[in-house]
């Protein structure tokens, strides 16, 4: 009866719209959901966007910009199709830029590449709205998905999704949004492209990506016991939202204890939960958590076991190592999980590190035989010692042949990373960049042939330093390089704590998008190689290389699938 009674409501605010006069204050523009909104956006100064070509399965998403509301006054919403999801967007005050190198700047108008000058808002929270399945019209022939806000701002931005509902529809159709306040409609229309070609699901197949997840952020955030079975379900939560942004790769964190006589020992139970949610959500490879650590501070010139002081190179070291390595090998092996699993040593060793590091990652290749190592490697000098490189983009791009080498002479494979650095006009995913930044990532490393992209920050805002992201998109305080001035915006995290789940950032949106390009430029290669370079081109030629146009974005992943419908011969 509650479902019939708010249909009602929205179906007569709909009809009362439609006989409205057009003359009211409000305006609303379709926006380039790849272009940022901030809390001053004006309508007609927006890149707006009518038309959208996406693959067979693929992601429909438009954002609407409103300016003029009456606040206070409820605002409907409404599209043309009955499934899809609305968001609303929230805003971030964003205080200072991101440094040349990264981190922040030391002085502001240090970094001329910045999208926008703080301080801003940005519009990066899409929190989940409600939504009803109405009737659009009075004879009920015609479905909507529609969504109200109560109490609404004098500006307002939304994003409808429409998750992989095209699947098997026609080859072009409109989607309306309607949008309503005070007996005033104005509505929308967007042309959908569907495309005949079909993306691989998340999983075995589809680009690698991983973003490091902290699964005590996620108790504490949501006030829940660590490890209780609401943990567990909150987990999942963050885990299901990670597969939909087309993460495919499983950090295996936590797994790793103390006993009560002080051995380090694995918890099966909980390694197979964790494995449990992965494979349900999609997640196909698996990372093995880290297996040693420096013994002093980043860059100290020794590594230490995890969970123990032990220097890996000492035999107590050697031994609580292979311990560990040996525990994860009982359970690769008995579960069938070899050519799933990447194992990390220890992360982001330098220059001074190269003989410890050689030395530790050794004696866990001894008890992982056959098993891949990765770490964020970029020092030459540790050829030989790990499978899988990951440098960051931009030691990547000077480096290209350095790491060719590799790949031709010593059959190792690359990853790429971002964090606190690179800054300056390099890609990213902080919150002052273009938002077209962390979607042409993917499109860079599949031309360049580059396997996979990490990032350490999924929800690792530093509670411990009194970080709101909502608030501060950077911990207050940061112990890092650039004279301890925090890292940059958005890098810690890429979803928020909402109400009862994660919710998603626009970046992590921005990103999926990029993976799936990354899928079909992938297609594209294997087909015509030449021809899908070039078409990469037109927008970027490397991480610091690419024109920020949404417009120019739209025209070339056209192209691109039309390119994979043509028949191949």
């Amino acid at each position: 009866m509650k479902f019939i009674s708010m249909a009602c409501q929205l179906l007569a605010v709909a009809i009362a719209a439609s006989a409205a006069p057009t003359d009211a204050n409000f305006k609303a523009v379709l926006t380039d959901p790849l272009a940022w909104l901030y809390a001053d956006s004006k309508t007609e100064a927006v890149e707006r966007m009518d038309e959208i070509d996406v693959p067979s399965n693929g992601v429909i998403d438009i954002n609407v910009l409103i300016n003029g509301l009456t606040p206070d006054d409820q605002l409907t919403i409404s599209a043309s199709y009955s499934e899809g999801e609305w968001y609303r967007m929230r805003a971030v005050p964003v205080k200072r830029n991101t440094g040349m190198r990264g981190f922040l700047e030391k002085n502001p108008g240090d970094n001329p590449h910045v999208a926008r000058r703080a301080p801003f808002e940005v519009f990066d929270v899409l929190e989940p709205l409600p939504v009803t399945r109405v009737a659009l019209h009075p004879d009920g022939a015609a479905l909507g998905t529609a969504a109200t806000i109560p109490s609404p701002a004098e500006t307002e931005a939304l994003r409808f999704r429409l998750d992989r509902a095209a699947e098997g529809s026609m080859r072009r159709f409109p989607i309306r949004i309607r949008v309503a306040q005070g007996g005033i409609t104005r509505e929308l229309p967007l042309t959908v492209n569907i495309h005949a070609v079909a993306l691989p699901p998340v999983g075995k197949d589809s680009f690698k990506y991983t973003n490091w997840m902290d699964f005590g952020s996620m108790a504490d955030s949501h006030g829940l016991k660590k490890w209780s079975d609401e943990h567990w379900a909150m987990i999942e939560k963050y885990v299901r939202l990670a597969a939909r942004g087309r993460q495919n790769v499983g950090l295996v964190r936590d797994v790793f204890e103390k006993d009560a006589a002080g051995n380090v020992v694995l918890n099966k139970e909980r390694f197979t939960r964790v494995l449990d949610i992965y494979n349900r959500a999609g997640l196909w490879y698996l990372e093995g958590s880290h297996l040693a650590s420096f013994t002093s501070g980043w860059g100290s010139s020794a590594f230490k076991t995890s969970f123990t002081t032990n220097i890996t190179t000492t035999v107590p070291g050697a031994l609580a190592l292979s311990k560990m390595a040996r525990a994860y090998m009982e359970e690769i092996n008995a579960r069938g999980l070899k050519d799933r699993w990447y194992q990390h040593v220890a992360d982001e060793p330098g220059g001074k590190n190269v003989a410890e590091y050689r030395i530790t990652s050794g004696i866990v290749r001894r008890y992982m035989p056959g098993i891949r190592t990765v770490d964020a490697v970029e020092e030459p000098s540790f050829a030989g010692a790990l499978d899988v490189w990951c440098p960051k983009v931009d030691a990547f791009q000077r480096h290209r042949e350095q790491y060719d080498n590799f790949r031709t002479n010593f059959g190792d494979r690359v990853w790429c990373y971002t964090c606190c650095i690179p800054g300056g006009k390099w890609m990213n995913r902080t919150m002052d960049g273009e938002l077209l930044r962390p979607a042409l990532i993917p499109w860079v490393a599949v031309m360049w042939d580059i396997d996979g992209f990490l990032h350490w920050g999924y929800n690792r805002w530093q509670r411990n330093q009194g970080q709101d992201p909502f608030k501060e998109p950077y911990p207050k305080k940061w112990g890092g390089s650039n004279d301890g001035h925090s890292l940059p915006p958005g890098d810690t995290h890429i979803v928020y704590p909402g109400t009862d789940g994660p919710w998603p950032s626009v970046r992590l949106e921005a990103t999926r998008a990029g993976m799936e390009d990354a899928d079909l430029i992938a297609a594209l290669r294997r087909r015509d190689k030449d021809k899908a370079d070039a078409l990469v081109k037109r927008i970027a030629r490397g991480f610091d290389d690419y024109d920020p146009s949404c417009k120019l974005y739209r025209e070339v992943r056209r192209d691109i699938l039309l390119a994979l419908e043509t028949p191949h011969n």
